[in-house]
């Protein structure tokens, strides 16, 4: 949804390069940044450097390059809950959850959460590296077409993706009209072989590699309501088939005074099909900028979410240095089978998970960026946020689970560095 969302603004990317490029000047655009994204108690963090290459052919003709490399880190909840007692998990490479024989000069691969932590993976590490490739350009009259490519490997993933939009500008260019289209193919590679789905998990049964792919397309309009209003209306659709499980997560299967006595693997059903509207304004309050968005989705899953957003973009003191608070609120229900744990006196569901990434919460973000143009139209920038999701349930009236904090909320810190020369 997102790579097909991107589609339709690279007409317009398009025609402000030529502009510039008609006069001779910048036919190349270089942007690059740096995130730092790091979740507490011990959780992921994240460093990612990103290129962006863009380059003017003029008469609107635009290649556009981009290069980005994760490197991921910290603990990784497996979806079991906390409990009062010492867990012991094997990692995802694991094949028994019995210490390995030949003594210790062998690796173990178990590892133990203390009473009342939630459990995490603490080897969780991963890297990615994507590129992207788009060309663009106008035909006929009013018209502009673009299409890309997308290519992402990790050390368990394997993403291949083909995109295609068509936009029309209408009423003097006041109004377009697009029409964005994607389609994608992934491999999964689960470490150590993907797990059978809804198996105890103290069999550690295991099969061989997964597939799944995507499918999705995007309807825009974008209006020039007056000389201070632009308004834009997005309708999505995607629809995913194949392996949708993670092989990663796990669920507790609790006795009826709430102790652990087995652990299931998770399993999601394999096609899942989302629908989503999007409605955002800019407004030019003279010198000040704002944005307001908001976005609603559904699925075949149950999971509905809201998201409204807010930025303003103003100069301090002058036009080289501008302040840009933001503001985002996010609320999603939950999917038809999550389920935060699951009862020995219920014969188990065909499909369920406790992934929280399913869960019912609601969450906040909170940043600023600054940004300052240089003498030379670059321009460098910094921007911080921090992010809160608190999960609607996070408690159980069981007495073994009594005082626990079964489904910790999240936060998030995200500090991110850039810089856009616009020649090169």
């Amino acid at each position: 949804m997102a790579a097909s969302c991107s589609l339709l603004g690279a007409p317009a990317l398009a025609q402000d390069a030529s502009d510039t490029a008609a006069g001779g000047e910048r036919p190349w655009q270089l942007d690059t940044g740096l995130l730092y994204y790091k979740e507490d108690g011990g959780r992921i963090t994240d460093i990612e450097p990103e290129v962006l290459l863009r380059r003017d052919f003029g008469d609107e003709r635009l290649l556009t390059l981009t290069g980005v490399f994760d490197s991921l880190s910290g603990g990784s909840p497996n979806g079991a809950l906390p409990s009062k007692i010492p867990q012991t998990f094997a990692t995802p490479s694991g094949t028994s959850l019995l210490p390995p024989a030949g003594g210790a000069g062998r690796k173990s691969k178990l590892y133990t959460t203390d009473p009342g932590q939630l459990p995490m993976d603490p080897n969780f590490r991963n890297e990615r590296i994507a590129a992207d490739l788009s060309w663009s350009q106008p035909f006929a009259d009013a018209n502009h077409v673009t299409v890309g490519g997308h290519l992402s490997k990790e050390h368990d993933f394997f993403s291949a993706a083909g995109n295609m939009s068509v936009a029309r500008d209408f009423n003097t260019k006041n109004t377009t009209v697009g029409l964005g289209l994607n389609a994608e193919s992934d491999r999964v590679d689960p470490v150590g072989g993907a797990p059978v789905a809804g198996s105890d998990y103290a069999l550690l049964e295991r099969q061989g590699n997964k597939s799944k792919s995507i499918t999705s397309g995007l309807l825009s309009l974008t209006q020039v309501v007056n000389r201070i209003w632009l308004a834009q209306l997005n309708l999505t659709y995607d629809r995913a088939s194949g392996y949708l499980t993670d092989p990663y997560k796990i669920l507790s299967v609790l006795d009826s005074i709430g102790a652990t006595s087995s652990y299931v693997f998770e399993n999601r059903p394999a096609e899942r099909a989302r629908k989503g509207a999007y409605f955002g304004n800019k407004v030019a309050l003279g010198l000040t900028v704002l944005e307001v968005s908001y976005r609603y989705t559904t699925d075949d899953w149950a999971v509905k979410s809201d998201t409204v957003d807010a930025k303003l973009r103003f100069n301090l003191g002058s036009d080289r240095l501008y302040l840009e608070p933001h503001v985002r609120w996010y609320r999603q229900s939950a999917a038809s089978f999550y389920h935060l744990y699951l009862d020995t006196a219920d014969a188990n569901p065909e499909y369920v998970s406790s992934d929280s990434r399913l869960a019912a919460f609601g969450a906040a973000t909170v940043g600023v960026k600054l940004g300052y143009r240089l003498e030379d139209k670059s321009e460098i920038s910094i921007r911080l946020e921090a992010y809160q999701q608190k999960p609607s349930q996070t408690a159980s009236s069981l007495p073994e689970l009594a005082g626990l904090d079964l489904n910790p909320g999240l936060k998030t810190v995200l500090l991110q560095i850039s810089w856009h020369n616009g020649s090169m």
